[in-house]
């Protein structure tokens, strides 16, 4: 192992020794105010200088999301100074995420005839290695100039099959795109790595990708009640892990309750621990959450390390997120408590 894949693997490992425990989420959920546990961050966690600027009189839950959502890329662009540069490709997937999600935000700002306000506050290092100037989408007025922009990136070959003189299905644009990060993920895998590394690194990317699918089947089957072929268009099933049979019984599932009855025969039951249901994004994070962590304490493969780094510490984020969301509408704290996942 090179001396920058040692590096990076203690100082993930060391970040993420520095997470939230259970007394911090504890404290956090009882607190009466916004307010409240934004000075509680400040003063108790490492998130100080993330919410330094946030004034405690005069806070609202979009400014804290924002912030947090900063200090994610922020705490990844620490772990990617220490990349292999032979590797550098892999440890930018995160970037393509971020570029897609700036894409859409200026393509449905062009299609309402409204300019969005962007934040492209990402920090420097990540924002060096973008493959187009982010700050260049605030200015663009047309589907003609934003094409033209990003001609010379991955995205065009998506971009220039849309009809952009009709109203377009804006769902349908974003599977386009992301189905594109995957597959730049997974080649990007499979040319940098090789054994045992490159087997679970796709198995970490393919299971994050099945349970996407699995909680878009619920959510249509809850709140939708979409056809069969539409819930298949939607999903990502050249990723799936699960045999092909039970992923048809998922999608003809007469409604939600199926759905969850099925999975509980799964193979991910066994991840599955004692907290009370609460969501289906709980349900999948969870999952992801209990694989992250076996291979951030028992691995020491630099891009595996760094992967199930990203993954606990986006969970981490959105456990803030829950209670933040939770004190906001005054939901009760055992509620606020069951959407949260932690060791």
């Amino acid at each position: 192992m090179s001396l920058s894949s040692n590096a990076l693997c203690a100082k993930a490992k060391a970040m993420y020794g520095g997470r939230l425990n259970k007394n911090v989420y504890l404290d956090l959920t009882r607190k009466q105010t916004i307010g409240e546990v934004v000075s509680y961050l400040k003063s108790q966690t490492s998130y100080a200088d993330a919410l330094k600027d946030i004034n405690i009189r005069h806070v609202h839950r979009g400014q804290i999301e924002d912030c947090l959502n900063q200090e994610y890329y922020h705490r990844c662009a620490k772990l990617m100074k220490y990349s292999p540069k032979s590797d550098e490709d892999f440890y930018l997937f995160e970037i393509i995420g971020v570029e897609i999600n700036l894409i859409m935000d200026k393509l449905v700002s062009l299609q309402a005839k409204e300019q969005y306000s962007f934040n492209l506050s990402i920090p420097t290092y990540l924002a060096k290695k973008t493959s187009f100037n982010i700050d260049g989408l605030v200015n663009i007025e047309s589907f003609k100039d934003l094409l033209q922009y990003l001609s010379k990136t991955r995205y065009y070959k998506v971009l220039k099959e849309i009809d952009f003189s009709v109203p377009f299905d804006v769902k349908e644009v974003h599977m386009c795109l992301q189905s594109l990060y995957y597959e730049n993920i997974v080649e990007t895998i499979k040319k940098h790595f090789k054994g045992s590394v490159q087997k679970d690194l796709l198995n970490i990317l393919y299971t994050s990708i099945e349970l996407k699918n699995i909680s878009k089947i619920y959510r249509y089957k809850q709140y939708f009640h979409e056809s069969e072929d539409s819930i298949r268009s939607s999903l990502f099933l050249q990723y799936s892990r699960l045999p092909k049979d039970m992923m048809n019984r998922l999608i003809s599932a007469s409604g939600p309750k199926e759905v969850l009855s099925l999975l509980s025969t799964s193979k991910y039951n066994f991840y599955m621990d004692d907290k009370e249901f609460a969501y289906i994004e709980y349900y999948a994070d969870s999952i992801q959450y209990n694989i992250a962590k076996r291979y951030m304490r028992f691995s020491n493969s630099a891009p595996l390390v760094y992967m199930t780094y990203s993954i606990l510490q986006r969970i981490e984020i959105d456990n803030l997120k829950h209670i933040v969301e939770g004190i906001r509408y005054n939901q009760p704290v055992s509620k606020i408590e069951n959407t949260l996942i932690y060791a």
